[in-house]
């Protein structure tokens, strides 16, 4: 597990060079890192991860599949985006490493892309996708991985109000994974519900309500649908609060933030109008995973929004440089934060997650 360890803490160490004054030099150790922890998934062994043996069957599956049996889909089959890039690969003669190879830069592009142009303090908001999200998504969920970082795009489109190329994008997201569904919804949450103090609050019910909640009594009043939903009634686990609460902070820091003496700042800056947008997508994601927090399949919803966090910290820290006179005291709050996300980070390095990483030199 070594190698997992190195990556953490790696991105860890980074963070002093969101402190250089130059945004080129910090692209010049962006990208190369990047690269290599990109590479790292790409060509990571199958059965390293808890899906890659079923991706594998997929590809098997879909590669000898008709067009129209790929286009009228049913049992056996996922989104048709995600079916159609099977096959594509193996027209063109790939096989399953291409495919991973390709899955594995594709999404890392959307990533880090998005990371590295919208987020200020770029390496701490690499550390926070890094810790929640690299072994989770890159490693094992490479379809939700992909179409959630098409996701990221399709909701700076729409806060650019650019809504044909929102919605275009949010449909590619959802011809990966039908979660990416959720991106448009929460948009229009957000353009009708403008007040700061409703996302504080939103959660707080959410919280217990979602307690009495349960995959059982959803279908006890909607019917199971299928035979297949009952997989879910078996994988029924409890949801993570941890990841509620860690995105509630950050948003209780946001809030803060801009309340506590904000006429001294501009509200019509493209840094507050970012972060007005961000803290309440995130809002939503917490309110979403307490209200569903018995019902892990329904993370999949909360978790796209989620990851928006990592713009809402940026834009909080950029507000934290701001506000903090005393430089020292400014580096010791960015450093606790950092550390936090390194402990979560290295608390994800699990073998019921991913086995060990061999590399010669390890």
């Amino acid at each position: 597990m070594a190698l997992y360890y190195i990556i953490f803490v790696t991105s860890y160490l980074l963070c002093f060079v969101d402190f250089a004054k130059s945004k080129t030099d910090k692209l010049l150790v962006y990208l190369p890192y990047c690269v290599f922890i990109t590479l790292i998934v790409a060509f990571r062994p199958v059965a390293i991860d808890n899906d890659s043996v079923a991706y594998q069957e997929m590809f098997v599956s879909y590669s000898t599949s008709t067009f129209d049996q790929i286009i009228a889909g049913g049992y056996g089959y996922v989104e048709q985006g995600y079916v159609f890039l099977n096959k594509i690969v193996f027209l063109l003669g790939g096989n399953f490493r291409v495919f991973l190879i390709l899955i594995a830069f594709g999404t890392a592009l959307f990533n880090y892309t998005f990371i590295f142009k919208y987020c200020g303090y770029i390496f701490i908001s690499l550390l926070f996708y890094i810790s929640f999200f690299y072994l989770y998504r890159d490693f094992t969920q490479i379809r939700y991985g992909l179409s959630a970082a098409i996701c990221m795009w399709s909701l700076h489109y729409f806060f650019q109000k650019k809504y044909l190329y929102g919605l275009i994008i949010s449909l590619v997201a959802v011809s990966f994974h039908s979660a990416a569904i959720i991106v448009p919804v929460a948009v229009v949450v957000v353009r009708f519900f403008r007040n700061h103090i409703w996302y504080i609050l939103m959660p707080i019910p959410c919280f217990f309500i979602g307690k009495l909640l349960t995959l059982k009594l959803i279908f006890s009043f909607f019917g199971y649908g299928s035979d297949h939903m009952d997989i879910y009634l078996e994988d029924e686990s409890l949801g993570s609060a941890s990841i509620s609460l860690i995105g509630y902070c950050i948003c209780l820091l946001y809030f803060f933030l801009i309340k506590f003496r904000g006429a001294l700042l501009d509200n019509s800056s493209i840094l507050i109008k970012t972060g007005d947008f961000y803290y309440k997508l995130v809002s939503i994601a917490v309110a979403m995973n307490f209200l569903f927090i018995n019902i892990s399949i329904f993370q999949r919803f909360s978790f796209i929004l989620f990851q928006c966090t990592a713009i809402l910290l940026s834009v909080s820290i950029s507000l934290m440089a701001f506000r903090i006179k005393e430089r020292y005291i400014f580096v010791i709050f960015y450093f606790l934060i950092a550390t936090f996300l390194l402990f979560y980070g290295i608390r994800m390095i699990n073998e019921d997650l991913v086995r060990p990483y061999t590399l010669f030199f390890l």
